[in-house]
């Protein structure tokens, strides 16, 4: 359960800067995520690092790429997308700003929870 909770929510924040990269490198760095659950099956909060670069995020601890992820960040800041995983979906919504940031994300599929995330920029 704990897997299903991180590997989504990692990659969805990783996977969903790639569009107007130029516009986004205001946002480069690395990230410290805290993935808070706050209702259903998710017990657990998970930390994660996520790199940002020209614009474009990747989980820092993995390359996995055979995840679905749509959506995008965009020059504005506001994040929404989701990935597909297995059979499991995650939605993530929220905003970033140059040094920090916030939203909410949902799994559904074979676990259904849902909770909050904040972000906070490195250096």
């Amino acid at each position: 359960m704990q897997r299903l909770l991180i590997i989504p929510v990692l990659t969805v924040t990783a996977g969903l800067l790639d569009s107007a990269a130029l516009a986004q490198q205001q946002f480069d760095g690395r990230w410290s995520v805290h993935a808070i659950p706050e209702k259903g099956a998710c017990r657990r909060a998970h930390y994660y690092t996520v790199v940002v670069e020209d614009g474009v995020a990747r989980n820092a601890a993995s390359r996995r790429t055979s995840d679905k992820v749509t959506g995008g960040l965009e020059a504005s800041g506001r994040v929404r997308g989701s990935v597909q995983r297995q059979g499991t979906r995650t939605d993530i919504t929220g905003t970033l700003t140059e040094r920090s940031g916030s939203g909410h994300w949902t799994i559904a599929g074979r676990i259904a929870c849902s909770g909050r995330w904040t972000a906070s920029k490195w250096g």
